[in-house]
């Protein structure tokens, strides 16, 4: 039995939709995400915002009424304006666990969201929300609602001091020790290092260390096609419909 590679959505669908927005989230899921994944900023106004750069200079569309500007700058009420590519706006979390709530195929199942903290800044707000949106929730396991990722060690210190049940991962381009330190002080369930700075005996320290590993930038084949030899639990994916192609023909051999 090929053991179960769970694909998610980057960025909603990356490939397919404008980054981060509603459409490619629903894209993904319609074109078989079985989770999402989105970046949080903080506006100026304490409100989150749901977009990958500190700025809106790269995601903005030429006629969007705000084109430049970092993101911590601006209020949300400023942010609302901004259209991000086909007449789309930033979405809040909220918007995006909304959209998560039910899969198109099985409206009775949920997907899984990885909430990617980009500021640190974001982290307090992303935990009140988890919380409060996921208050009688059970929190254990892959079918856990939400979980959150993020490179900023502080992040995830902030998230293991206010909602210590929702589960974190940490992200780093190459494994270090520094960085299985950090993973194990906030302890985090995942571990995730970029797929090309991947080295020999790296994925059994980080089992050692009690933790999963996981791969990140899984963009080539020769990419997905390593993930699922080294059987990883989920591979982040900007077409979910051709990275499960790769992934069930890799599977079949």
């Amino acid at each position: 039995m090929p053991t179960t590679l769970l694909i998610v959505g980057h960025r909603g669908a990356a490939d397919l939709a404008p980054e981060n927005t509603l459409q490619a989230f629903r894209r993904g899921l319609a074109k078989g995400a079985d989770m999402l994944e989105c970046d949080v900023h903080l506006s100026a106004d304490g409100q989150d915002v749901i977009i990958h750069d500190a700025t809106l200079d790269r995601t903005a569309q030429p006629d969007s009424p705000l084109r430049t500007g970092a993101v911590a700058d601006l209020t949300r009420a400023q942010l609302d304006e901004v259209l991000v590519g086909e007449g789309e706006h930033i979405p809040t979390l909220a918007q995006v666990l909304d959209v998560a709530a039910a899969l198109p195929h099985d409206p009775s199942r949920h997907a899984p969201v990885l909430v990617e903290i980009k500021a640190v800044e974001a982290a307090a707000r992303v935990a009140e929300i988890l919380r409060e949106r996921y208050e009688e929730s059970d929190w254990g396991g892959l079918d856990s609602p939400a979980r959150v990722i993020s490179f900023r060690i502080d992040a995830l210190r902030t998230l293991h001091r206010l909602a210590p049940e929702v589960p974190r991962g940490y992200l780093c381009r190459g494994l270090t020790p520094e960085a299985l330190a950090d993973a194990a002080e906030v302890e985090a369930e995942t571990l995730a290092i970029r797929a090309s700075e991947l080295r020999e005996g790296d994925l059994e320290k980080i089992r050692d260390a009690g933790i999963t590993p996981l791969l990140w930038a899984m963009r080539e084949e020769r990419h997905i096609r390593l993930a699922v030899d080294l059987q990883m639990l989920w591979i982040g994916a900007d077409d979910p419909a051709r990275t499960r192609r790769i992934v069930e023909h890799q599977q079949s051999l």
